[in-house]
């Protein structure tokens, strides 16, 4: 796959990188943290032969985008999306992996009109976990792992300070990566610290979600965490008319390592 040039838009609120591939009803295509824009262009490059133009914008801090709009890392994120659908001349379909899920069903949980429907693969809404004691042997690796980022970043140890929370989530051991994967990631490492610092991530419960009017799809997959699977159980309970998918055969980045898999979802 030849990689599109990424565009710019700017205004107030900043600066955001994106790319655009294809012609038709819009689909936009939200990444995971760590990850980037560039990782769901395979995906992107599927939907646009399918007759669909794909948004793919970077998230604050990854690419060339830099938001001002938000009290932290995730509120910087939804302000970029917002501003994104913004520009559209009606309804996008939204994709989101991860964090980009998160993300997609924040801005639905606030009735943003500019969203015609969510798949979300495995959305990081652990805030909906903490309220449940059940949920705390599924919560508690993402929390330690969470836990070591801080401290280890003050120290300028970055390797040290994303190499539980990336082996969790990537569902791979940190060694056993390959160094031009690490390398990418290890760039990554302030933003992931930011990321995992928001209180999105923490302190939404799962009655905020229930107010999303827009359909959903909840797509887990076979291998990812079990904190991941815990929190697609819990949005299930208060969105139950949501679609539900679990793909074999695949963990948690699958939509980045096995896109094919993912694609029939547009």
């Amino acid at each position: 796959m030849s990689v599109p040039a990424p565009r710019i838009a700017d205004g107030g609120f900043g600066r955001i990188e994106y790319f655009e591939l294809g012609h038709g009803p819009a689909i936009l295509a939200l990444h995971a943290s760590g990850a980037g824009a560039p990782t769901l262009l395979p995906l992107a490059e599927t939907w646009a032969a399918r007759g669909h133009r794909v948004v793919v914008p970077a998230f604050d801090g990854y690419g060339g985008t830099r938001v001002s709009a938000g009290d932290d890392a995730i509120e910087r994120h939804c302000t970029v999306l917002a501003t994104m659908l913004a520009r559209e001349s009606g309804p996008a379909k939204l994709f989101g992996h991860s964090m980009g899920g998160l993300v997609a069903l924040i801005a639905a949980a606030r009735g943003h009109d500019g969203i015609a429907s969510i798949a979300a693969v495995e959305p990081v809404a652990i805030g909906v976990l903490r309220e449940h004691p059940e949920d705390a042997p599924a919560l508690a690796p993402d929390d330690e792992a969470v836990a070591r980022i801080a401290p280890a970043m003050a120290e300028g140890r970055h390797e040290d300070a994303i190499r539980d929370f990336i082996s969790l989530w990537n569902g791979q051991p940190w060694a056993e990566m390959p160094e031009r994967m690490r390398t990418a990631i290890l760039r990554q490492a302030p933003q992931i610290h930011a990321d995992t610092a928001s209180g999105a991530l923490k302190h939404v419960h799962a009655g905020f979600y229930a107010t999303i009017d827009v359909p959903v799809t909840l797509i887990e997959t076979e291998h990812g965490p079990e904190a991941a699977k815990a929190v697609i159980q819990r949005l299930r309970e208060v969105l139950p008319q949501a679609g539900y998918e679990r793909i074999a055969g695949v963990g948690h980045m699958g939509p980045v390592t096995q896109p094919a898999l993912f694609a029939h979802l547009f």
